[in-house]
């Protein structure tokens, strides 16, 4: 079943998105820095725990902004920065070149000019941020909410030896993702996606990212194999209904848990029954007719740092 939704539509929401959300300024303890990759200057945010006294290696979690977004954006969504001072991590928040992501290995993307070497500029970031930051090469993780989500699958695909697990948030891969993206080794994987999404449809089909492109996405199922298959995890999963603590969200949870095979890894998958483009807990949100409905019985930003803390690089537990 093919979905259209209209270009001009999604790009005006997560216009509005950015209007809602770009009149703040960074929180406090948070800096931002900018690294030299190939012929341009990347910017991006880095929050050190307030418990961080430079000696001991931390451990470090790069969150990517959405379509149109920033880093101050992605900090503000997520909370990120208040759970690293609670749970003594460093996270950045990196800032897409014209505030997009070069995601989709098969049509690059960029609004005015050569799309960028994005798997390049994450791959510094971690390298500069263990160098210069304290961060623990063993403990690198990466997350992203809609097109960082999908940077977030390119970077676990291309840069997986880094990497000690990743999630993503409101994004399915895009049709034939398969056919350009292998990682070389299992990778703990985690993904949130809502059912009633309008933009990345639960079931997968035709989404108009733009007035002048269109691009056919896999379901959440087909995104949730790919990792399945990748990291030998065992399927069926156990599956689980999360507690409705939030009767007034119209939104409910699901969990399905796909278990690592000795030499693989694990899968997780939550699912937002009636859960729109939105980050689940979060307070800052845009007009839900828009984006759909933000669930509030999980916070996706503790469900992914609970899954991120309990690997090391390499370590398949």
């Amino acid at each position: 079943m093919k979905c259209r939704r209209c270009g001009s539509i999604f790009v005006a929401a997560l216009a509005l998105c950015l209007m809602c959300t770009a009149c703040s300024s960074p929180l406090p303890g948070t800096v931002k820095e900018c690294i030299g990759v190939g012929d341009l200057n990347r910017t991006y945010l880095v929050h050190a725990s307030t418990a961080f006294d430079g000696k001991a290696k931390l451990p470090l979690v790069v969150a990517l902004h959405p379509f149109t977004g920033t880093g101050e954006i992605m900090e503000r969504m997520t909370g990120f920065s208040a759970l690293a001072d609670r749970e003594n991590f460093i996270v950045a928040y990196p800032d897409g070149n014209q505030y997009v992501w070069n995601a989709d290995p098969a049509a690059p993307s960029s609004l005015l000019k050569p799309p960028a070497d994005d798997v390049a500029f994450i791959a510094a970031l971690i390298d500069h941020l263990v160098a210069e930051h304290g961060a623990d090469p063993d403990r690198v993780y990466l997350t992203g909410a809609s097109s960082g989500g999908l940077m977030t699958h390119r970077v676990a695909c291309e840069l997986t030896a880094k990497l000690a697990s990743a999630a993503s948030v409101m994004i399915t891969l895009p049709v034939g993702w398969q056919d350009h993206e292998k990682p070389s080794s299992a990778l703990p994987f985690l993904l949130i996606q809502g059912t009633a999404d309008p933009f990345f449809p639960w079931k997968g089909g035709t989404v108009n990212e733009g007035p002048f492109r269109q691009s056919e996405y896999q379901s959440a199922e087909e995104t949730v194999s790919f990792w399945v298959n990748n990291n030998n995890a065992i399927s069926p999963p156990t599956k689980t209904d999360i507690p409705d603590t939030d009767p007034n969200d119209g939104t409910t949870v699901f969990r399905d848990a796909y278990a690592a095979n000795p030499e693989g890894a694990e899968v997780d998958l939550y699912g937002i029954n009636g859960g729109g483009h939105t980050w689940p807990g979060s307070a800052d949100t845009c007009l839900e007719f828009l984006v759909g409905r933000t669930n509030q019985d999980i916070n996706a930003t503790q469900v992914i740092w609970d899954f991120f803390k309990t690997h090391v690089r390499n370590s398949t537990s």
